[in-house]
């Protein structure tokens, strides 16, 4: 008894945890990782190959913050992307002429213009890994299904879809109401959650 109450108080929570997460999405979204976020470029042709380190303090000390990105494009990197959440005109014309200060090129605060870039859909992020997990996750079935047969394949298939489910929303929503930044590493702690959750399927269903 004391362990069934154990369980449902467990449950609970975690429903909570997946309801005030979809509240957050729906209020603010995913706080998305700077490539992947909507954000504002300048490109600077500095007509020389470029120190990324040194034009990386530059960009930090005018926009007050290392919440950006500095790239360097072309063959010979000779020229940079900086990318920001957001760049004003007098932060632009402090950028490029900084620049100037270090390098000597032609063109000016003037001539550069502030491009937006639009924020990349999360299916847009992820839709390499989408047919990799779903065969996966069919193949997880298919194993449950022979392996526990005898404890009822409908059971077991419930169980070894809903846990995962419910697993991953739950990760889903700490995700979101903790403002974790949803990016690159964001399928670690995926594939992570659902070898912990598969785990305890076969942990229960081992009982």
């Amino acid at each position: 008894m004391k362990q069934r109450n154990i369980k449902i108080i467990v449950i609970a929570i975690e429903a909570l945890v997946i309801l005030a997460g979809i509240v957050i999405i729906n209020i603010m979204g995913f706080n998305k990782e700077l490539r992947f976020s909507q954000s504002e470029t300048i490109d600077v042709y500095i007509e020389q190959e470029a120190d990324k380190d040194k034009v990386k303090n530059i960009v930090n000390d005018v926009l007050g913050s290392e919440n950006n990105m500095v790239q360097t494009v072309e063959i010979y990197q000779d020229m940079v992307t900086i990318r920001a959440k957001e760049i004003t005109d007098d932060q632009k014309n402090d950028i490029v002429n900084k620049l100037k200060e270090n390098y000597e090129f032609k063109q000016t605060a003037e001539d550069t213009t502030i491009t937006t870039v639009p924020a990349t859909r999360i299916v847009d992020m992820y839709k390499k890994y989408i047919v990799p997990f779903v065969v996966s996750g069919a193949l997880v079935l298919i194993y449950m299904a022979i392996r526990y047969y005898k404890k009822g394949i409908w059971k077991v298939l419930a169980r070894t879809i809903c846990m995962p489910v419910l697993a991953e929303l739950f990760l889903l929503a700490v995700i979101a109401i903790t403002r974790i930044p949803v990016g690159r590493f964001t399928p670690v702690l995926v594939i992570g959650m659902y070898i912990a959750s598969i785990t305890g399927v076969v942990i229960e269903n081992e009982k």
